[in-house]
């Protein structure tokens, strides 16, 4: 008898995704983003691989908040962040393996000095332990690009 009407359920994320003005904190606020993610979403997917919103949520995961920031700035961004890009979908993974700029900035993360932020430093393992998982190929070539990349580990540890 539903399917008989053609109804079928809309999820208030898609409603949200057809707003122009829609930002990436604001979506990321919404409890079944990380669901939707995982289903493959079309309209999601379209919206977060989108180059700005790519690079904002590597920075998230790899920049230390302001110590003044809000909750939802220094902890939920961050990890719902991660989230995503841990989520193996394989847009995701195509789109971090491919683009140099998003692996020249996880990298960067290594390059910092002194001790690492706990969290962020598990953000960045989750990250490249997916890339290694999915896309061993475009990491393995760009890391052998980069000299210091043992030395930067070692450091760490």
């Amino acid at each position: 008898m539903f399917w008989k009407f053609d109804l079928h359920t809309s999820s208030h994320l898609d409603t949200l995704l057809e707003r122009e003005d829609l930002s990436l904190p604001e979506l990321l606020d919404e409890e079944d983003v990380l669901q939707e993610c995982k289903v493959v979403n079309r309209k999601l997917l379209d919206f977060l691989l989108q180059p700005p919103h790519l690079q904002a949520m590597v920075a998230w995961v790899t920049q230390e908040p302001p110590d003044s920031g809000e909750e939802r700035l220094r902890y939920k961004y961050p990890s719902v962040a991660c989230e995503i890009l841990t989520s193996d979908v394989p847009q995701i993974n195509d789109a971090l393996g491919a683009d140099e700029s998003l692996l020249n900035r996880l990298y960067g993360f290594l390059q910092s000095t002194g001790s690492l932020n706990p969290l962020l430093a598990s953000f960045f393992s989750k990250v490249m332990g997916i890339l290694i998982n999915r896309k061993t190929d475009q990491l393995v070539s760009f890391l052998r690009k980069k000299d210091d990349f043992v030395d930067l580990l070692l450091q760490h540890i």
